[in-house]
């Protein structure tokens, strides 16, 4: 089995993310409506991305950004794994890729539905620290928000980020 991890930098690449990104729909509010949108951002550059092949096919993705409120961090936007690869550390990889390649921004914060503890936990264990329960995308469950710092200024982190709710 061989895996190859890499950013996104072709339009055919582009193109099979996004085709990913359609098939890979967890039912996220508006979700069709993000991935035209996403196609758009990573054109422009805004959004960046990297993605894992197995055997010639787009497995995995994380797409991710500067953060609208605090350029200082990174915004995990989409983070998808097929199914047949989960458990295999993939996204685990992408992350730590994410950091390497960024390492002059501040931290790293994401958000998950309070409805799939499996993917918090998998966050925790990537070091993310939970940091507010809140409802951002409808008014129904909360999302939970949480923050990796990526240089060693933990402790003023979190209250900036924070900040961003």
């Amino acid at each position: 089995m061989r895996f190859e991890f890499t950013d996104i930098e072709s339009v055919e690449e582009l193109n099979q993310c996004i085709d990913f990104l359609y098939k890979q729909d967890l039912s996220y509010p508006n979700y069709r409506g993000w991935v035209p949108k996403c196609k758009a951002e990573l054109v422009d550059g805004y959004k960046k991305g990297i993605i894992t092949f197995f055997e010639r096919r787009i497995v995995g993705d994380v797409i991710y950004q500067p953060h609208k409120k605090n350029p200082g961090f990174l915004e995990v936007k989409n983070l998808r794994v097929h199914p047949q690869i989960r458990g295999r550390y993939c996204p685990t990889f992408m992350l730590k890729q994410v950091v390497v390649e960024n390492p002059n921004y501040d931290a790293m914060i994401v958000d998950a539905p309070s409805e799939f503890p499996n993917v918090i936990a998998f966050f925790e264990s990537c070091g993310f620290i939970p940091i507010l329960s809140k409802p951002l995308y409808d008014d129904g469950a909360p999302d939970i928000v949480m923050i990796k710092p990526i240089k060693k200024s933990r402790g003023i982190i979190v209250p900036r980020a924070l900040d961003l709710f």
